[in-house]
């Protein structure tokens, strides 16, 4: 058989591959996600709806969302209820249906705490630098319960102010000089005036000659131990013969949501700033609904966190018209969706919830919700 001249027979084999190319590209796994806040759980519910007179529970709907399991059928004979004629309460045995749905139960992932799943101090990666436990989980608060020796809102901070090291354990040697503590600490001295050696503990004599500029001490040169020069005091900076105090606040040393005040030579103090919360290193973002729900009334209403010190109040489902300080008006189902018989009275009896009242027995017959089958 002759070959195709047609253009496209060249073509097909290029075709085919970048096809192929397209295939492989979508069905490659994609990246991993970034760390998530929420990691619901999958759950199956499962309640029964009111227990009523058999004949007429077979028209009974389960609350909305749900299936019913004993569909098609009176349901399950294992209850009883009460039959009201005249002035007499009978106890009769009735039925009742299955309803059973699937729902995501809310949960944090882990180092996430609080409803709205916020990170824990130092980060979901490593929850409070990984020098501590954090209170993490829907339930929980988020405050960290830092390693003996550790100290801090994120455990950022060795607990003694003689120690160094990342685990504060290698205790400071200085005799007559100034530690470098801390975790980021190496332990090494800063002598004071007339002394020298690794520990500050060895006199330098000679230095009753030396006359130092104030703020400034008689040191041994950095270049020849044999000579003496002028060098700032620790806490001050400069070139020995002027010596300004060391303003911490220049270095950034401050959580970028705090601010600092200087306190004096190589003195400081953070503060969170407004909408924030911790010890001026680690700052958090304040939630109100996880805090004080937000002052919104927990019984009608639901928190929404806005942003750092923010949130506002809306109204939960089957209410409306939110009232600060007051909350929400229950929805009368009666007057928007009324489930009931025309010739029978309906009633709402609680948030999603109505009561129909058959005539002449009084039979009641009640639609269940999620929330009265939980509560």
């Amino acid at each position: 058989m002759a070959r195709s001249k047609h253009p496209l027979g060249k073509l097909l084999p290029l075709i085919l591959i970048f096809l192929g190319l397209l295939v492989q590209n979508a069905c490659s796994p994609t990246e991993a996600p970034e760390l998530t806040k929420r990691c619901d759980k999958k759950s199956t519910l499962t309640i029964k709806t009111e227990c009523q007179s058999c004949s007429v529970n077979i028209a009974v709907k389960c609350p909305d969302g749900y299936i019913k399991i004993t569909n098609g059928t009176v349901g399950v004979r294992d209850c009883r209820y009460s039959l009201k004629i005249q002035s007499y309460v009978l106890d009769i045995p009735g039925c009742r249906h299955i309803c059973r749905k699937d729902y995501l139960q809310p949960q944090c992932c882990p180092g996430h705490w609080g409803p709205d799943c916020m990170e824990c101090p130092g980060g979901a990666r490593a929850p409070c630098g990984g020098r501590g436990v954090c209170d993490e989980g829907m339930e929980g608060t988020g405050s960290c319960s830092c390693r003996a020796g550790f100290r801090g809102t994120a455990c950022e901070n060795c607990a003694a102010e003689d120690v160094f090291g990342p685990n504060c354990s290698a205790v400071c040697s200085c005799v007559h000089g100034v530690c470098n503590s801390g975790i980021s600490g190496d332990g090494t001295c800063e002598c004071l005036s007339a002394y020298r050696g690794p520990r500050c503990d060895k006199p330098i004599p000679e230095c009753a000659a030396l006359l130092c500029p104030e703020n400034s001490r008689c040191s041994s040169s950095s270049k020849d131990e044999t000579k003496l020069q002028c060098k700032c005091l620790p806490s001050y900076e400069g070139d020995g013969q002027t010596c300004k105090p060391i303003n911490p606040c220049l270095k950034n040393v401050c959580h970028p949501h705090a601010s600092c005040s200087y306190l004096g030579p190589n003195r400081h103090s953070c503060v969170c700033h407004k909408g924030y919360q911790g010890d001026g290193q680690v700052c958090l973002p304040v939630d109100p609904c996880q805090t004080s729900y937000g002052n919104c009334p927990t019984k009608s209403t639901v928190c929404r966190y806005d942003g750092p010190g923010q949130s506002h109040c809306e109204c939960k489902e089957h209410y409306r018209n939110f009232v600060p300080g007051v909350g929400c008006s229950m929805t009368d189902i009666c007057e928007s969706k009324n489930p009931c018989h025309k010739n029978a009275n309906c009633s709402t009896v609680s948030p999603g919830q109505t009561q129909t009242k058959l005539h002449p027995i009084h039979l009641s017959c009640k639609h269940v919700s999620l929330a009265e089958t939980m509560g």
